[in-house]
């Protein structure tokens, strides 16, 4: 019996352990010291496409999770009238923004995102770096920078 007792007291005290580093692990970090980098993009649906919205979205996106584990996040949010849609993605850092730009401009999906979407607006938020901003401005995209000054991640 006293065994028993030990064995349990010993499995509690480390089961209790346990908890106490994942509070530690969760506690947040100011969103200015991540490297993490978003992308929110806002675009128009163009009504004279050959692609199917629904079917499009799935397809891209099974690719980037496939091929791009660096990705963090990455969603499309569509208005009710299905004529706007908002893209939402995130990354470890600007090096691996950059490796999906390049990845999505040699891919397949590089056209039929453009015959299907008119970009409106590309804001990025986190700590672009000069790497970034040349591959963004080199490749034509007009992107609206925006640093933290303030928040935090968990």
């Amino acid at each position: 019996m006293k065994k028993f007792f030990y064995l349990t007291i010993s499995l509690l005290m480390f089961s209790c352990g346990n908890v106490n580093q994942n509070k530690v692990e969760n506690l947040p970090v100011k969103n200015s010291e991540s490297d993490d980098i978003a992308f929110i993009i806002d675009l128009k649906v163009n009504s004279d496409s050959s692609e199917d919205l629904n079917s499009f979205v799935k397809e891209i996106t099974e690719n980037v999770i496939n091929t791009e584990d660096f990705c963090l996040e990455y969603a499309y949010y569509v208005s009710d009238d299905k004529n706007s849609v908002t893209l939402y993605e995130k990354y470890i850092d600007s090096k691996s923004a950059v490796q999906h730009g390049q990845n999505f401009i040699s891919g397949p999906f590089f056209e039929r995102f453009f015959n299907l979407f008119t970009l409106e607006k590309f804001v990025l938020t986190g700590p672009a770096t000069l790497e970034f901003k040349n591959f963004a401005q080199e490749n034509g995209f007009v992107i609206d920078y925006r640093d933290s000054i303030d928040g935090f991640l968990r």
